[in-house]
């Protein structure tokens, strides 16, 4: 696992810990500090990974697709649009020169 991920994963169970058992923390020695922070790790895993199975981040992660295709989509319109208009515009001038 890259270690970066494993310090995200830390932190979030570190938070996790934090909210559930922090009241009056002694002091620590590196044997106990090492075995908290394998322990902040797998919290942090397992909150992360029952968020992101969760069916509200689900529906979520699929709203914000469907949202993304449908700029897209009326970005593309837009361009075509101005274009269209642009070269009606030209056309429109030149035929009223042409008039004059």
């Amino acid at each position: 696992m890259a270690k970066t991920q494993e310090l995200v994963y830390a932190v979030v169970g570190a938070g996790d810990f934090a909210l559930e058992k922090v009241k009056g923390v002694s002091k620590f020695d590196r044997k106990k500090t090492q075995k908290l922070y394998k322990d902040f790790v797998k919290r942090g895993r397992t909150l992360s990974t029952k968020i992101r199975n969760s069916q509200p981040t689900k529906k979520a992660v699929a709203q914000t697709k469907t949202a993304r295709t449908q700029v897209k989509a009326a970005a593309t319109s837009v361009s075509k649009a101005v274009g269209a208009n642009t070269k009606a515009t030209r056309s429109a001038a030149g035929k009223a020169a042409k008039a004059s």
